[in-house]
Protein backbone atom coordinates (compact mmCIF):
# COMPACT_ATOMS: atom_id res chain seq x y z
CA UNK A 1 0.00 0.00 0.00
CA UNK A 2 1.21 3.47 -0.99
CA UNK A 3 1.40 6.28 1.42
CA UNK A 4 1.46 9.57 0.91
CA UNK A 5 4.96 10.98 1.69
CA UNK A 6 5.72 12.75 5.03
CA UNK A 7 7.51 16.34 5.59
CA UNK A 8 10.11 16.66 2.93
CA UNK A 9 13.74 15.64 4.18
CA UNK A 10 16.55 17.65 3.91
CA UNK A 11 20.32 16.16 3.71
CA UNK A 12 23.61 17.54 5.03
CA UNK A 13 25.76 17.10 1.54
CA UNK A 14 24.58 16.57 -1.97
CA UNK A 15 24.22 12.46 -2.53
CA UNK A 16 21.37 10.55 -4.95
CA UNK A 17 20.80 7.96 -2.03
CA UNK A 18 17.71 10.09 -1.74
CA UNK A 19 17.05 8.85 2.07
CA UNK A 20 13.51 9.93 2.60
CA UNK A 21 10.58 9.20 5.19
CA UNK A 22 7.25 7.69 3.50
CA UNK A 23 5.16 7.63 7.03
CA UNK A 24 3.05 11.48 6.94
CA UNK A 25 1.52 10.15 10.52
CA UNK A 26 2.08 7.64 12.70
CA UNK A 27 -0.76 5.36 14.68
CA UNK A 28 -2.70 7.39 16.98
CA UNK A 29 -1.85 7.99 21.04
CA UNK A 30 -4.70 8.50 23.51
CA UNK A 31 -4.07 11.49 26.12
CA UNK A 32 -2.12 9.12 28.90
CA UNK A 33 -1.29 6.35 26.17
CA UNK A 34 2.69 5.39 26.21
CA UNK A 35 3.25 3.14 22.77
CA UNK A 36 5.64 1.99 20.94
CA UNK A 37 5.11 4.25 17.06
CA UNK A 38 6.86 3.75 13.86
CA UNK A 39 8.08 5.75 10.66
CA UNK A 40 8.76 4.14 7.34
CA UNK A 41 12.39 4.96 5.34
CA UNK A 42 13.03 4.04 2.15
CA UNK A 43 16.13 5.20 -0.07
CA UNK A 44 16.94 5.27 -4.03
CA UNK A 45 20.62 3.78 -2.97
CA UNK A 46 22.03 1.13 -0.29
CA UNK A 47 23.09 3.18 2.95
CA UNK A 48 24.84 1.94 6.17
CA UNK A 49 25.40 2.80 9.62
CA UNK A 50 21.60 4.10 10.02
CA UNK A 51 20.91 5.71 13.64
CA UNK A 52 17.49 8.02 14.36
CA UNK A 53 16.83 10.37 16.92
CA UNK A 54 13.47 11.61 17.94
CA UNK A 55 12.57 15.43 19.26
CA UNK A 56 9.35 15.44 20.70
CA UNK A 57 7.52 18.95 22.54
CA UNK A 58 8.27 19.21 26.08
CA UNK A 59 6.53 16.87 28.58
CA UNK A 60 6.47 14.16 26.11
CA UNK A 61 8.40 11.64 27.27
CA UNK A 62 10.82 9.32 24.44
CA UNK A 63 12.14 6.12 25.35
CA UNK A 64 14.39 4.41 22.47
CA UNK A 65 14.68 0.16 21.96
CA UNK A 66 16.73 -1.30 24.55
CA UNK A 67 18.81 -3.08 22.23
CA UNK A 68 20.38 0.29 21.01
CA UNK A 69 21.39 0.97 25.30
CA UNK A 70 18.22 3.70 25.16
CA UNK A 71 20.74 6.47 23.03
CA UNK A 72 18.68 5.89 19.81
CA UNK A 73 17.10 3.67 17.22
CA UNK A 74 18.12 1.95 14.00
CA UNK A 75 15.84 -0.15 11.35
CA UNK A 76 14.12 -3.18 12.68
CA UNK A 77 15.83 -4.92 9.73
CA UNK A 78 19.46 -4.14 10.26
CA UNK A 79 21.86 -0.94 10.42
CA UNK A 80 21.49 -1.09 6.72
CA UNK A 81 18.45 0.19 4.41
CA UNK A 82 19.10 -1.57 1.04
CA UNK A 83 18.07 0.56 -1.97
CA UNK A 84 14.63 0.97 -3.04
CA UNK A 85 13.16 -1.35 -0.41
CA UNK A 86 11.44 0.29 3.17
CA UNK A 87 12.32 -0.44 6.78
CA UNK A 88 10.77 1.01 9.77
CA UNK A 89 12.68 3.08 12.90
CA UNK A 90 10.71 2.21 16.00
CA UNK A 91 10.49 4.73 19.35
CA UNK A 92 8.40 5.10 22.49
CA UNK A 93 6.43 7.69 23.28
CA UNK A 94 4.49 8.50 26.46
CA UNK A 95 1.83 11.17 26.32
CA UNK A 96 -0.01 12.65 29.14
CA UNK A 97 -2.88 13.46 29.58
CA UNK A 98 -2.78 17.06 29.12
CA UNK A 99 -1.93 16.57 25.74
CA UNK A 100 -5.05 16.60 23.86
CA UNK A 101 -4.36 17.89 20.38
CA UNK A 102 -2.12 16.30 17.40
CA UNK A 103 1.57 17.55 17.73
CA UNK A 104 4.49 16.59 15.52
CA UNK A 105 8.16 15.02 16.42
CA UNK A 106 11.37 15.23 14.12
CA UNK A 107 13.41 12.47 13.36
CA UNK A 108 17.20 13.27 12.59
CA UNK A 109 18.78 10.27 10.74
CA UNK A 110 22.86 9.75 10.03
CA UNK A 111 23.86 6.85 7.99
CA UNK A 112 26.94 6.56 5.40
CA UNK A 113 26.59 6.58 1.72
CA UNK A 114 29.33 4.46 1.25
CA UNK A 115 31.60 3.94 -1.90
CA UNK A 116 30.93 0.17 -1.98
CA UNK A 117 27.65 1.61 -3.26
CA UNK A 118 28.44 4.75 -4.85
CA UNK A 119 28.34 7.07 -2.60
CA UNK A 120 30.95 9.56 -1.05
CA UNK A 121 31.56 7.51 2.15
CA UNK A 122 30.24 10.81 3.83
CA UNK A 123 28.23 10.67 7.21
CA UNK A 124 25.36 12.20 6.14
CA UNK A 125 22.29 13.71 7.78
CA UNK A 126 18.61 13.84 6.27
CA UNK A 127 15.51 14.82 8.81
CA UNK A 128 11.13 14.36 9.00
CA UNK A 129 9.06 15.54 10.59
CA UNK A 130 5.88 13.59 11.53
CA UNK A 131 2.55 13.85 12.92
CA UNK A 132 1.28 11.71 15.96
CA UNK A 133 -2.06 12.37 16.32
CA UNK A 134 -3.98 11.96 19.27
CA UNK A 135 -7.85 10.72 20.09
CA UNK A 136 -9.71 10.21 22.93
CA UNK A 137 -9.46 6.81 24.48
CA UNK A 138 -12.03 3.91 24.31
CA UNK A 139 -13.00 1.05 26.44
CA UNK A 140 -12.69 0.22 29.57
CA UNK A 141 -10.02 1.53 32.12
CA UNK A 142 -9.09 -1.74 33.08
CA UNK A 143 -9.85 -5.12 32.84
CA UNK A 144 -10.28 -7.30 35.71
CA UNK A 145 -8.62 -10.91 35.16
CA UNK A 146 -9.01 -12.80 38.43
CA UNK A 147 -12.95 -13.22 39.17
CA UNK A 148 -12.64 -16.33 41.46
CA UNK A 149 -10.06 -17.45 43.87
CA UNK A 150 -10.07 -20.63 45.46
CA UNK A 151 -8.62 -21.32 49.12
CA UNK A 152 -8.20 -24.47 51.25
CA UNK A 153 -10.40 -23.60 54.78
CA UNK A 154 -7.72 -23.34 57.24
CA UNK A 155 -4.99 -21.54 54.64
CA UNK A 156 -3.24 -18.23 55.52
CA UNK A 157 -1.38 -17.66 52.23
CA UNK A 158 -1.13 -14.94 49.38
CA UNK A 159 -3.35 -14.89 46.50
CA UNK A 160 -2.70 -12.71 43.02
CA UNK A 161 -5.92 -10.80 41.35
CA UNK A 162 -5.06 -9.85 38.23
CA UNK A 163 -5.83 -7.12 35.93
CA UNK A 164 -5.26 -6.12 32.53
CA UNK A 165 -4.53 -1.97 32.00
CA UNK A 166 -6.86 -0.25 29.16
CA UNK A 167 -6.00 2.06 26.82
CA UNK A 168 -4.09 4.71 28.95
CA UNK A 169 -1.76 4.27 31.62
CA UNK A 170 -3.08 4.32 35.42
CA UNK A 171 -1.08 5.51 38.10
CA UNK A 172 -0.90 5.17 41.50
CA UNK A 173 -2.75 1.29 41.34
CA UNK A 174 -4.15 -0.20 44.08
CA UNK A 175 -6.47 -2.67 45.42
CA UNK A 176 -8.24 -2.63 49.09
CA UNK A 177 -10.95 -5.31 49.84
CA UNK A 178 -14.31 -4.39 51.76
CA UNK A 179 -16.77 -5.49 54.06
CA UNK A 180 -15.47 -9.06 55.02
CA UNK A 181 -17.19 -11.69 56.25
CA UNK A 182 -16.84 -13.02 60.01
CA UNK A 183 -13.98 -15.25 60.40
CA UNK A 184 -11.88 -14.13 57.28
CA UNK A 185 -8.85 -12.13 57.82
CA UNK A 186 -6.92 -10.10 54.99
CA UNK A 187 -3.24 -8.55 54.84
CA UNK A 188 -1.37 -6.79 52.47
CA UNK A 189 2.14 -6.89 51.05
CA UNK A 190 4.38 -5.47 53.71
CA UNK A 191 1.38 -4.81 56.24
CA UNK A 192 0.03 -1.83 54.16
CA UNK A 193 -3.40 -0.72 54.39
CA UNK A 194 -3.74 -1.92 50.69
CA UNK A 195 -1.97 -3.56 47.82
CA UNK A 196 0.02 -2.16 44.67
CA UNK A 197 1.16 -3.90 41.58
CA UNK A 198 3.68 -6.25 41.72
CA UNK A 199 5.57 -4.75 38.94
CA UNK A 200 4.92 -0.97 39.93
CA UNK A 201 2.60 1.89 40.68
CA UNK A 202 1.48 2.14 37.40
CA UNK A 203 -0.80 -0.21 35.30
CA UNK A 204 0.43 0.37 31.57
CA UNK A 205 -1.72 0.16 29.14
CA UNK A 206 -2.38 -3.25 27.58
CA UNK A 207 -0.20 -4.82 29.85
CA UNK A 208 -1.11 -7.35 33.19
CA UNK A 209 0.06 -7.14 36.55
CA UNK A 210 -1.09 -8.21 40.06
CA UNK A 211 -1.83 -6.99 42.98
CA UNK A 212 -1.05 -10.00 46.36
CA UNK A 213 -3.31 -10.03 49.42
CA UNK A 214 -3.41 -12.46 52.25
CA UNK A 215 -6.57 -14.56 52.86
CA UNK A 216 -6.34 -16.36 55.94
CA UNK A 217 -9.61 -18.52 56.57
CA UNK A 218 -8.35 -20.61 59.44
CA UNK A 219 -12.22 -18.90 61.50
CA UNK A 220 -13.94 -19.30 58.20
CA UNK A 221 -16.35 -22.02 57.10
CA UNK A 222 -16.33 -23.59 53.68
CA UNK A 223 -18.37 -21.93 51.42
CA UNK A 224 -18.64 -18.91 48.46
CA UNK A 225 -18.11 -15.63 49.33
CA UNK A 226 -18.07 -12.35 47.23
CA UNK A 227 -16.01 -9.87 48.38
CA UNK A 228 -16.06 -6.18 47.52
CA UNK A 229 -12.96 -4.60 45.70
CA UNK A 230 -12.36 -0.82 46.47
CA UNK A 231 -9.68 -0.19 43.26
CA UNK A 232 -8.08 2.96 43.29
CA UNK A 233 -6.05 4.89 40.72
CA UNK A 234 -4.98 8.53 39.17
CA UNK A 235 -6.03 8.74 35.34
CA UNK A 236 -6.42 12.71 34.11
CA UNK A 237 -7.82 12.61 38.11
CA UNK A 238 -7.89 10.18 40.59
CA UNK A 239 -10.39 7.47 40.31
CA UNK A 240 -12.08 4.81 42.60
CA UNK A 241 -13.82 2.22 41.38
CA UNK A 242 -15.78 -0.88 43.23
CA UNK A 243 -15.51 -4.19 41.93
CA UNK A 244 -15.62 -8.07 43.93
CA UNK A 245 -13.73 -11.03 43.67
CA UNK A 246 -15.33 -14.27 44.56
CA UNK A 247 -13.43 -16.41 47.00
CA UNK A 248 -14.57 -20.03 47.10
CA UNK A 249 -13.23 -22.12 50.24
CA UNK A 250 -12.96 -25.32 50.35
Amino acid sequence: MLLPLASPSSASAADDANVRAITPYTAALAPGQSGWLSVVWTSDNTVTDWSTTVTAPAGITMAYPATRGGRDTSLYGSSTLVGTTRDFTAFKLAVPYTVTSDFTVTLTTTYVYDQGNGGSGQNLTTSATVTVPVRPASGPAFTQYTSTIPVKAGSDRFQQIWFLGGTTDLADFTVTLGSLPAGLQVGYPSDKTSSALSGGTTLIGGDTDYVAIRFNTVGLVAGTYDIPLVVTFTAAAPVTVSAKVTVVVS
